[in-house]
């Protein structure tokens, strides 16, 4: 337990890790990261504080339609994302200029919906896919986990912004963020 504490501390007095992690930003996988689960991905922050962290991967798109991932949905042939490793739960963004009761604010005007029945309405309503993307399953790490994976260089800390959560080719979202970043 004490050398948990350690890596907090270490972690924390480093500068560009620990503060730069938040909800709203985006990690951006570099080079250096090997795990096939999470290598060559851009993932969005949805939740951070003392506890852990909670990502959605956004450069996974699949091609099963949501009725798959959620039977009572019969008719939904929205494409769900693969949200991460975490085969739990449901969650979309919502781009909207106003935040729909029961959705989490992430950053400018991006929500998340995990609540059912808001899901259910945004699906109804045709949202398309330019303001709405539905992920199956999320990324989770213990704050300390996360704050080691930034110090062995295993991620760029970018903050986040609507073009890479809702890109047309989520595919290219990866590649063009690396291509943003700084040469040493």
């Amino acid at each position: 337990m004490a050398w948990r504490a350690l890596i907090l501390i270490v972690c924390a007095s480093i500068p560009g890790i620990a503060e730069n992690l938040a909800v709203g930003k985006l990690l951006v996988a570099s080079g250096k990261s090997h795990d096939p689960d999470l290598a060559r991905t851009v993932i969005l922050l949805v939740h951070y504080d003392q506890q852990g962290a909670i990502g959605l991967i956004l450069n996974r798109p699949s091609k099963v339609p949501l009725s798959d991932v959620m039977p009572e949905l019969k008719n939904a042939s929205t494409p769900v994302f693969a949200g991460g490793p975490v085969t739990i739960g449901v969650r979309a963004l919502l781009q909207s200029a106003s935040k729909p009761d029961q959705a989490v604010h992430i950053f400018g005007d991006v929500s998340m919906i995990s609540n059912k029945s808001l899901l259910e309405k945004m699906i109804d309503a045709r949202t398309p896919p330019t303001k709405f993307r539905v992920y199956a399953g999320y990324t989770g790490w213990s704050a300390e986990q996360l704050q080691s994976e930034g110090q062995l260089g295993l991620w760029h800390v970018l903050p986040a912004d609507a073009s890479a959560v809702f890109d047309p080719v989520p595919e290219k979202v990866w590649p063009r963020l690396i291509d943003r970043l700084p040469r040493f």
